[in-house]
């Protein structure tokens, strides 16, 4: 299947992630049908799914005429089959639990006709486990959306053992025709990326609140106005390399040995990840000229 056979697509489970991940196709042309438990649940989704496209539509990133049209594109069902029926690509948003997924997927897969991808918003759960029954091992994908993900830009896209290239690579090309920001995977693990990234981080600040190294309020304010500050012009690897780490002295960029070989041997080379080391300078200015309108927009009259 090629991106554009892909007409209609399908959401199952309409809360939290559901509502915004139809959002997102709705809002970009595609038909799409939206299910749950009940048509109560539904009924506030679709409102949550209005005021949603109605904050776009204050902040001036879309026509009231774009989110009417959204609207109209979004249908609801308490009835899996029709979701089934005719969607090229299907999203599960259901609860995290293991055995839900693998008791949804296997339905899925026998209602569903064979060109259907799956595509699973598990933000912990791996594909091997409750997708492992699925006969169609070469359409199981992972679209791991961030809360809200109708605003939020980032998506994970992740594979299973059967993943086929080809609906790997689909799914990545659907993430960014509906104005996403797709963070391709390339192995399966329990919490994939960023939300082990961002658990490691919890684990450390909640860790330092505990021992008394300081309050919750300072501690949130010290990730927001530091490296959460920077955060949206560069990662870790950036940061090394727009710090000049890698220009320090062996000893010193050494000082803290990483029990990983690779890091290790990759520190010892002494090179940046991204930036050219003859346009450092450049590189260096365009990310101060961008911490400046920052700067400007969000303290500089609070300060």
């Amino acid at each position: 299947m090629e991106l554009s056979d892909v007409k209609k697509v399908g959401v199952v489970g309409s809360g939290t992630m559901g509502h915004g991940i139809a959002i997102n196709f709705a809002l970009w042309g595609y038909d799409t049908v939206m299910s749950d438990l009940n048509e109560e649940i539904l009924a506030k989704s679709m409102t949550d799914i209005k005021f949603g496209l109605g904050l776009f539509v204050e902040a001036d990133m879309i026509t009231q005429q774009q989110a009417d049209d959204a609207v109209g594109r979004i249908t609801t069902t308490t009835d899996l089959a029709e979701v089934a029926a005719d969607s090229d690509f299907i999203t599960e948003a259901i609860v995290d639990r293991s055995q839900d997924k693998r008791e949804l997927f296997n339905k899925l897969d026998t209602l569903c006709p064979p060109r259907t991808i799956f595509a699973s918003n598990t933000s912990s759960l791996v594909l091997s486990d409750f997708g492992s029954d699925v006969k169609r091992q070469d359409k199981l994908v992972i679209t791991h959306y961030f809360a809200p993900p109708h605003i939020v830009p980032g998506v994970e896209v992740g594979k299973g053992p059967g993943t086929s290239v080809e609906s790997f690579e689909l799914t990545y090309e659907l993430m960014k025709k509906v104005k996403k920001v797709p963070i391709r995977l390339q192995k399966e693990l329990p919490g994939y990326l960023i939300n082990r990234i961002q658990a490691a981080m919890g684990r450390e600040a909640m860790k330092l609140w505990a021992e008394g190294m300081a309050t919750a309020e300072d501690i949130e304010l010290g990730i927001i106005t530091t490296f959460g500050f920077r955060m949206p012009h560069e990662g870790p690897m950036m940061h090394y390399d727009l710090a000049g780490i890698w220009k320090w002295p062996a000893d010193v960029r050494n000082a803290n040995p990483n029990p990983n070989d690779k890091i290790r041997e990759r520190m010892a080379e002494g090179t940046p990840w991204f930036v050219d080391p003859d346009k450092f300078d450049e590189a260096v200015e365009a990310r101060d000229r961008e911490y400046v309108q920052r700067l400007k927009t969000l303290y500089w009259d609070k300060l």
